[in-house]
């Protein structure tokens, strides 16, 4: 891929990204660092949550006035994040003219995403059926919690909730605890972006090939059910019901995460075989420990584990991980989010790169996942505020005329405020 010539492989096509929270918003970002022109559709009366989740105080805190409306819903980390790269609207889809805007848009565009509770889009008039009437090779992509199919197509589910039915949930935990734990921020909203990802990228392929579109039906629960793995199939085979077992491995021993010098410092060791178990030992001068196979390792761990921290809290973690990957001992040192930010392998690969928010002002965001290296893909815009690009998306899209845009804009069915308070 090349963005400076042109060649990023969805260049030229155009993605409606009808999406909220962070499954759609996420796949909508992908598709736009693989070169498609996206544009984020938002109601002025229903706005993408993920606009409301702010720290207030932090951002009133410098001038002592309170924000704006305006200002509130636009200064987001999180759909700062997740929807930088887009231009975006704010029609209201519920209205007649509203609906004819999305229709229109949609009739010159490629493919369309969302991920709404199923039934959204019939109600509204704009699913699958409403676009492929008007524009019939288009690529339509449904994530949902649950997919489109009976007896749980309805439930409404974030990533957080489909990990207690994806069998996720009841795996994780700390080792031989009773209560299971979720993965962490929403695990199912980005694993589930990616397997619409992959759907995405072999229906454009068909769609070159044949000049065909497709309906994609997506669910959360599927793609992350695969998660669980080894485990399912440990107990398909053999009936045997894994303990939780942290940051533990069922075969390699010992393997952990320790304490390193600093307050909250970790690093991560794993033992994979009696090689690495002799350099460890050796390392750390436990050489009386080095003749046990890997049972005897298994069966004391616990008590391994305290030899490991008391070496490993003298050290720093960095230094841990350099010392031990020069003996062929898998170690890494656990970053903050400090370390992330001057982390030199991310540096080098551009994955961080500063632009400014109109509001917000100056941001560090992620790059593109898939142009890095020496030379990485600029971030070419910042999110869009609310109804930013509605004259722009209009007239230049949907050739209106200034007048008609101002028809609707007085009429309230496209708005650059929300109509909702924020909180």
């Amino acid at each position: 891929m090349d963005w400076k010539s042109g060649r990023l492989p969805l260049a030229g096509l155009r993605v409606v990204d009808w999406s909220l929270y962070w499954a759609g918003p996420y796949l909508g970002m992908m598709l736009h660092d693989l070169g498609a022109e996206v544009i984020k559709v938002e109601a002025p009366a229903h706005c993408d949550p993920m606009r409301t989740v702010i720290d207030v105080n932090r951002y009133s805190g410098d001038t002592g006035k309170p924000l704006t409306p305006k200002e509130r819903v636009n200064i987001s980390q999180h759909f700062n994040e997740w929807n930088r790269g887009k231009l975006g609207i704010g029609v209201e889809l519920a209205d007649p003219r509203g609906r004819q805007v999305f229709l229109d848009l949609a009739a010159e565009s490629h493919i369309v995403i969302e991920n709404h509770r199923p039934g959204a889009k019939d109600k509204l008039g704009i699913a699958y059926s409403d676009v492929a009437a008007i524009k019939p090779d288009i690529i339509y992509a449904s994530l949902s919690g649950y997919g489109q199919t009976l007896p749980e197509r309805n439930a409404m589910a974030l990533g957080s909730p489909v990990e207690l039915p994806s069998g996720l949930f009841l795996r994780n935990g700390y080792l031989n605890d009773e209560t299971p734990a979720k993965t962490g921020f929403s695990y199912g909203d980005p694993v589930g972006a990616l397997a619409a990802l992959s759907a995405v990228l072999l229906a454009v392929r068909h769609w070159r090939k044949s000049g065909e579109g497709l309906y994609l039906d997506i669910a959360m629960r599927d793609a992350l059910s695969f998660g669980i793995g080894a485990a399912f199939a440990d107990w398909s085979m053999n009936g045997a019901k894994r303990p939780r077992s942290g940051n533990r491995h069922p075969v390699f021993a010992p393997q952990g995460v320790y304490r390193t010098r600093g307050d909250d410092q970790w690093v991560a060791i794993s033992v994979r075989n009696d090689r690495d178990w002799r350099a460890l030992a050796d390392a750390i001068s436990a050489s009386e420990w080095q003749g046990l196979d890997a049972g005897a390792r298994r069966t004391r761990h616990d008590e391994i584990d305290g030899v490991i921290e008391a070496w490993t809290s003298k050290r720093e973690a960095r230094a841990i991980e350099k010392e031990l990957q020069a003996v062929g001992v898998p170690a890494g040192a656990v970053l903050d989010f400090a370390q992330l930010k001057d982390d030199p392998q991310l540096a080098a690969r551009g994955a961080f790169a500063a632009i400014e928010h109109p509001v917000f002002g100056n941001e560090v965001r992620a790059t593109s996942q898939w142009e890095r290296g020496e030379s990485p893909q600029p971030i070419d815009r910042p999110a869009p505020c609310f109804g930013e690009h509605n004259r722009d998306a209009l007239t230049g899209m949907l050739g209106m005329s200034q007048e008609a845009v101002d028809e609707l804009e007085q009429a309230g069915v496209i708005a650059d405020e929300i109509r909702v308070a924020a909180d």
